[in-house]
């Protein structure tokens, strides 16, 4: 009898083992690939006792999971549209900074961040997150709106600049939520008439002044050009000037080069008619002499005036003046012993 109880309980804990251990494969919890299992341990240590599991197949006991003190919590990842209209308004309504309204229209995603999946249930527990996440979003793109004028937001690289400052802001409070805002665009911006009236007149003021701001940069440079051209002719006009001073220096040069070369022509000419003149002065001296002491009576006349020259020479140096003692050549003719004067022979003359 002993022996059929110790059997029995022997069966007894084997099929409760196998049933559990089949319990554990049929209802093991699987978490899918767009989700993250959270494991907490009763209510009260929910902020401290929590565990992450990843997708796929978790087995009792064997995984961390015990169905009988855990609980298990699955919680989605995958990114979730908000709804951000203003209810029947256009978009989210922005009181600007020189108290405009504009009228955004956004476009926004959120996720809860799969690693951070224990915090965002530690935090939030059954909140209504896409409701938070909403409102949170809402609150900050008015608040960051009232930091730029209406017509701000005319401009592309500033609605940028507003979404970015819009999405940094709201990321910051939702972090510790194991939150994000994944994406934050905005479509479209909506502006009263008044409001588009008072921007284009703005528009035009702005432009009015780029056009001013061309036209004096153009006058400018128009100066700037004149005052070139002027420096150009006035330093043209000074090297005309150097080019004629030079040419005129030139020509001066070239005049009193002209002038020398004309006085020395001109001495050269006087020199060449003086030595014509003086040779043809000979030449006419040697001709009238010759003519003059040519024949017979050239011949007496010649030694009458050799020796009138002689007897002057010798009553000079005998200290006699023929002029006043009037000698003649009678006088002096016994001083004179021999006087030979060599002629040219005259081939008409008889020989004495």
């Amino acid at each position: 009898m002993n022996r059929l109880i110790k059997v029995v309980v022997v069966l007894v804990i084997l099929l409760s083992g196998a049933a559990l251990i089949a319990a554990s494969y049929y209802f093991a919890p699987v978490i899918a690939a767009n989700q993250r299992g959270v494991v907490m341990t009763g209510d009260a240590d929910k902020g401290d006792n929590l565990t992450v599991l990843a997708p796929g197949k978790h087995y009792w006991f064997i995984s961390g999971y015990n169905p009988i003190t855990n609980t298990l919590a699955r919680v989605e990842i995958s990114e979730q549209e908000l709804d951000l209209a203003g209810g029947d308004e256009a978009g989210v309504e922005l009181t600007t900074k020189d108290g405009d309204t504009v009228f955004a229209e956004f476009s926004a995603w959120y996720r809860i961040i799969p690693a951070q999946a224990g915090q965002y249930m530690a935090a939030s527990g059954d909140t209504d997150i896409t409701k938070m996440v909403s409102s949170i979003t809402v609150a900050t793109s008015q608040s960051e709106g009232a930091l730029y004028d209406a017509e701000i937001f005319y401009q592309g690289d500033k609605r940028f600049e507003y979404v970015a400052a819009v999405k940094e802001k709201v990321n910051q409070q939702l972090a510790a939520r194991g939150v994000e805002l994944t994406i934050l665009e905005c479509s479209k911006f909506h502006f009263s008439k008044g409001l588009l009236q008072k921007i284009d007149e703005i528009k035009q003021t702005r432009a009015m002044i780029e056009v001013n701001k061309v036209k004096v940069q153009a006058a400018a440079v128009a100066a700037q050009e004149t005052e070139e051209l002027a420096k150009g002719r006035r330093k043209a006009a000074l090297q005309e000037a150097e080019a004629r001073k030079e040419s005129v220096i030139m020509a001066s040069e070239a005049q009193i080069v002209a002038a020398r070369n004309w006085v020395t022509a001109e001495k050269i000419k006087a020199e060449v008619l003086l030595v014509r003149s003086k040779a043809k002065a000979e030449a006419m001296q040697i001709e009238a002499a010759a003519n003059v002491f040519s024949g017979a009576e050239g011949e007496r006349f010649l030694r009458y005036r050799i020796a009138d020259s002689l007897a002057d020479a010798w009553a000079q140096r005998n200290s006699i003046n023929p002029a006043g003692d009037n000698l003649g050549l009678d006088g002096i003719a016994s001083g004179i012993s021999k006087l030979t004067v060599p002629l040219q022979a005259d081939p008409g003359a008889e020989s004495k």
